[in-house]
C-alpha cells in the first residue's frame, strides 16, 4: 500500500495516468475580444489573428472560467480533468454532460435568491478599476465575522489590503517563491534525480504539488498581474489553534464572504496562491502576521468589467444513501 501512494506521483512524467478536458472554439463566433484568455488561471488560451486558440502543452482543469466570461458563446469544453491512478486519482464522476442543470425536487419549484447564487455564481476573473468602498469590503467582512464555527472558536482574521500599489508590492515579493517552486517542478520531467524528489513530496503534501497547482502558479508568473486588476485584497488568516479542523471553519466564513458579496454587486475570486506568502518570513513580518495564524486563502474584490455568472457543467461527486435498512450509491 505504502508504495502505490508514490505510484504516478509526479503527473508530468506519466501522460497516460491523467486526462483533460477539451476546450472548444467556435471561430465563427469568436470575436478575438481575449475575455477567455484573461479568465484562464491555467493560462491555456491566446489571441492568434483575432481568434482565440489553445497552446499545446497547458493542463487546463475544467473550471469553465473561459465558457463563463465569454459574451459571445464562443467557447465550448468537453469533458473534465480526471485522473484514473495514482495518489491524485479524482473521485468524481464524469458523466457525459456533467449534469449542468439544476436538479429537480419534487414539492419545491423555483429557486430561493440563495440557490440562485449558489449555482450561478462564478469566480470573476476581469475587474473593473473602480475602487471598492471601505464600508463595502467592511460588510463582506462582517458577513465572514458571523460564520459559524466548531466551539465557536472564531479561528480566523482578516488584512484587508484596499490599495492596489500594496497588492502590487506583495505579488513582486511572492513572484521569486512561485517562480522557484513552479521551475523545480517542471524539471522532473526531463532529471530523473528531481523526478524522485518529486514523487516523494507529492506523496508527502498533495496539496502543495498537484500539478493543477503548480501549472497555476506558472500561469500567474510575472508579467501578468497576479490579483487580476481587482482594486481590493483581503488576506484569509486561519488561528491553528482552532477546534478540531480550523480551515473547515475559515473556508465557511470565506464563502459568507464571497455571497455577500455577490449580494452587494460586487465579484469576487479566491487566491489560494496567496498561501506562499507562508513560506515568506519577511514577507509575514512585514504584514504582520505572527503565530498563531497563518495565511489560509485570499479572496480579491472589485466590480465587474465582465458579467461571468452562469450556469457551467460540475463533475458529479459520489452520495451514498442510507435509509430504512438500505445502502445505495448515486451513480451518473
Amino acid at each position: 500500500m505504502a508504495s502505490a501512494k508514490f505510484k504516478k506521483a509526479y503527473l508530468p512524467a506519466h501522460p497516460e495516468a491523467w486526462s483533460l478536458s477539451e476546450i472548444i472554439i467556435d471561430a465563427e463566433k469568436c470575436t478575438g475580444c481575449g475575455n477567455c484568455v484573461k479568465a484562464c488561471a491555467m493560462g491555456c488560451l491566446e489571441i492568434v489573428d483575432k481568434k482565440a486558440r489553445l497552446i499545446d502543452g497547458k493542463v487546463c482543469f475544467s473550471c469553465s472560467a473561459c465558457i463563463s466570461h465569454c459574451e459571445k458563446g464562443a467557447v465550448g469544453m468537453r469533458g473534465f480533468y480526471n485522473v484514473e491512478e495514482g495518489i491524485f486519482r479524482t473521485m468524481s464522476y464524469h458523466g457525459d454532460d456533467g449534469y449542468p442543470k439544476i436538479p429537480e425536487v419534487e414539492g419545491i419549484e423555483g429557486l430561493t435568491p440563495v440557490e440562485e447564487v449558489i449555482y450561478k455564481r462564478r469566480s470573476n476573473r476581469i475587474y473593473s478599476k473602480d475602487p471598492v468602498p471601505d464600508v463595502l469590503v467592511r460588510r463582506v467582512v462582517e458577513a465572514g465575522r458571523f460564520a459559524p464555527s466548531h466551539g465557536n472558536c472564531q479561528p480566523w482574521a482578516f488584512i484587508v489590503i484596499n490599495d492596489r500599489a500594496e497588492m502590487d508590492y506583495i505579488a513582486e515579493k511572492m513572484d521569486p517563491f512561485w517562480r522557484l517552486l513552479t521551475n523545480f517542478y517542471w524539471t522532473g520531467k526531463t532529471n530523473p534525480l528531481t523526478r524522485r524528489i518529486l514523487s516523494l513530496l507529492c506523496a508527502l503534501a498533495p496539496g502543495l504539488m498537484d500539478q493543477r497547482g503548480i501549472s497555476g502558479g506558472t500561469a500567474i508568473l510575472k508579467p501578468k498581474d497576479v490579483f487580476l486588476g481587482a482594486p481590493c485584497l483581503i488576506l484569509i488568516l486561519m488561528d491553528k489553534r482552532g477546534m478540531n479542523d480550523p480551515g473547515i471553519d475559515v473556508g465557511i466564513c470565506g464563502t459568507n464572504m464571497v455571497l455577500a458579496a455577490h449580494s452587494l454587486g460586487l465579484v469576487t475570486c479566491w487566491l489560494s496562491f496567496s498561501i506562499g506568502i507562508n513560506f515568506l518570513p519577511w514577507l509575514k513580518r512585514e504584514l504582520g502576521i505572527k503565530w498563531p495564524y497563518k495565511v489560509a486563502s485570499a479572496i480579491v474584490l472589485g466590480y465587474p468589467r465582465v458579467n461571468a455568472d452562469t450556469m457551467v457543467e460540475r463533475e458529479l461527486p459520489p452520495i451514498t444513501w442510507r435509509k430504512g435498512g438500505k445502502v445505495w450509491t448515486e451513480m451518473p
